[in-house]
């Protein structure tokens, strides 16, 4: 590990904590969409732990997880490694509230990261991934979903057997259910931010907070020490880990994404059956009903499992705008059981 950790416009020496910025592409008013970034640099040698939030805009719970964490809870002085704070990765989709940048309307997540002459999007990827994420060995990358009935879970690629074991180490310290996923990284996979990551072989988790457009509870007390957890657990920082007292809606084994459910019928929603619980196939567990409040279509659960979240309302560029759904929109995340 360098004597000096540099991020944008930040020179950390080991032992020291420093602020500063990543500079980003120019508006067309010639201001530059710099990001703020936060820079701990230990006292002695360790991995790089790279924390980021709000790829999508309205996803703000990890901004302040990361301020917390960083300015109050970890000490350089007693850090091995170094620590790496983008709260807000996605500036433009921040400023509006949208999920996707307002610039050209591109999600910084599903962009590539590579290419310092693309869109807008695709720079401002390539400045956070040059300046941060190529120096990064692990990387955990908070999103939300907007409700604060949907379920706390933390999403760990298991594909790799080099990854495997401490993504779900890490996932496991942030203190959440934990989301298995087992996909591959197929070689003409895009060089998206996340891919990137992989490539190059460090480890990455996704926590998925609750109450994305507010700064509450569980998700504050929670994420902050789950990455406290995580530094432990990487050998970063001394002491034993801390489990979560809060109970959550869903506390059970391991599990698989399945993906999102679509209506065939636009309308309002009405649901019967509650995040975490119990789903037998082919139970109605949800409505779409009219505005003459007729039901038009009965939304059955395709395989034995659990929702952990309805978007809803995907439509203004974000999910969870209103409880209402268009055609083949999508209206609820699943997953199924480990066994499955």
């Amino acid at each position: 590990m360098p004597a000096e950790l540099k991020v944008g416009n930040v020179v950390a020496k080991k032992g020291e904590y420093k602020k500063g910025y990543i500079k980003g592409p120019e508006l067309n008013n010639g201001m530059a969409m710099d990001v703020p970034v936060l820079v701990m640099n230990g006292v002695e040698d360790g991995p790089t732990l790279l924390l980021g939030s709000t790829q999508h805009g309205p996803e703000i719970q990890g901004i302040q997880v990361i301020l917390t964490s960083m300015n109050e809870k970890i000490n350089p002085k007693k850090l091995k490694g170094a620590v790496i704070g983008i709260p807000v990765m996605n500036p433009t989709g921040f400023m509006a509230n949208r999920y996707r940048s307002w610039v050209d309307h591109l999600d910084l997540g599903a962009v590539r990261a590579d290419n310092p002459n693309g869109g807008f999007t695709e720079m401002l990827n390539y400045a956070l991934w040059t300046e941060a994420g190529s120096k990064a060995d692990a990387f955990i990358n908070m999103h939300c979903n907007t409700q604060p009935e949907a379920l706390l879970f933390t999403i760990a690629d298991i594909s790799d057997p080099k990854t495997a074991e401490m993504n779900l180490k890490i996932a496991e310290a942030l203190g959440y259910t934990v989301m298995r996923t087992n996909s591959p990284l197929r070689p003409d996979a895009p060089a998206t931010f996340a891919n990137l990551i992989r490539r190059k072989g460090a480890y990455t988790v996704t926590p998925e907070y609750i109450d994305g457009r507010w700064i509450s509870e569980p998700s504050q007390s929670t994420g902050v020490r789950g990455i406290l957890n995580v530094l432990k657990v990487m050998g970063m920082m001394e002491g034993k880990v801390e489990k979560h007292t809060e109970k959550f809606y869903y506390k059970g084994g391991i599990n698989y994404m399945k993906g999102l459910v679509r209506p065939k019928r636009g309308g309002l929603i009405r649901f019967l059956k509650k995040n975490g619980e119990l789903i037998k196939k082919d139970e109605v567990f949800c409505q779409v009903y009219n505005l003459f409040g007729e039901t038009v279509e009965d939304i059955k659960m395709p395989f034995e499992g659990y929702t952990w979240s309805f978007p809803c309302g995907d439509f203004s560029d974000t999910s969870g705008e209103m409880q209402t759904v268009n055609s083949g929109c999508g209206m609820t995340f699943t997953w199924t059981h480990e066994s499955d």
